[in-house]
């Protein structure tokens, strides 16, 4: 099966390395850090005071380390926000990708590395090409496998190249992603309650300790119901406008959206849940599908 690469345009790898990593971490976040990380990462939000989303992020673990992948942020600007709240916990933070660019790779890494040496520590897989060392992280991205790759002590495009991938645009990664239903980054989940966020089950930990936001969350959760939901749209044809409307009235925001080849369109949107069922227009442009996101 062919496998292809496409350049992250704006991304973040943060290692968490030290023996408080997890408990300081678990102040952070939405998710549980201290149990089982699934195949594809364990998904997570870093929240503001009131519940919104400050960085959505996949989490994954190794023997020594955390690794933190958020798409949208800067590496740096990520640690400076986090490293804001390391007091007494004795981890580091560190950016992974150094002045490396990564990449989503739409494939299986091992059908490409076929005859490279693979060493797996966690979630991180380490493909050794030569001198060149390429690390590769899960991410659930698409319907099917998919890694965050990067190497900081060699040329990957050409690497990969080598190796029989094909080089994708921003536009074949995000066709793959909305047609699965799969919000990501920033750009979907931003100033988004976490509530909202459509993917409550597999981001937000309700057992575990405090965290900033949390408060607001739980509070949520007890009331049984928010107002808005982030949610896939199926549009008939591109979409010319970020609002969406029934009866003229604006029930929701358009976050991403791709035009396929077949002319139709495919959205996430922050829509408001009494609309779900009625007639939603963006433009010009009538919605003939509603479905969750995954």
């Amino acid at each position: 099966m062919q496998v292809m690469y496409v350049s992250r345009p704006l991304a973040a790898v943060i290692k968490v390395t030290g023996r408080d990593r997890v408990q300081f971490l678990q102040g952070m976040i939405t998710n549980d850090a201290s149990g089982p990380i699934p195949d594809t990462g364990l998904r997570a939000f870093h929240l503001d005071n009131k519940g919104a989303i400050v960085y959505p992020m996949t989490l994954h673990s190794t023997s020594d380390a955390l690794y933190v992948d958020i798409e949208g942020a800067d590496g740096s600007d990520v640690i400076a926000a986090l490293d804001h709240y390391l007091v007494m916990e004795r981890c580091a933070l560190h950016n992974a990708l150094g002045s490396s660019e990564s990449y989503w790779l739409l494939g299986n890494i091992c059908d490409l590395f076929v005859d490279a040496v693979f060493t797996t520590d966690g979630n991180l897989h380490v493909v050794r090409i030569g001198d060149v060392q390429v690390y590769a992280l899960p991410v659930l991205r698409r319907d099917g496998p998919c890694f965050v790759v990067w190497s900081t002590n060699g040329e990957l495009p050409s690497i990969l190249e080598a190796a029989g991938a094909i080089a994708g645009t921003f536009d074949d990664a995000e066709t793959e992603r909305l047609f699965a239903g799969i919000p990501a980054g920033c750009q979907d989940f931003t100033k988004v309650l976490a509530m909202e966020s459509g993917i409550v089950p597999s981001a937000i930990s309700f057992s575990k300790g405090c965290y900033i936001g949390q408060e607001i969350t739980a509070r949520i959760d007890a009331r049984g119901r928010t107002h808005r939901e982030l949610v896939i749209l199926d549009l008939p044809a591109a979409v010319d406008t970020l609002d969406v409307t029934a009866g003229n009235i604006v029930v929701g925001h358009i976050r991403s959206n791709i035009r396929l080849s077949n002319g139709h369109s495919i959205a996430v949107c922050h829509l408001r849940h009494e609309a779900r069922n009625e007639t939603l227009v963006v433009g010009t442009v009538t919605v003939f599908g509603v479905r969750d996101v995954l």
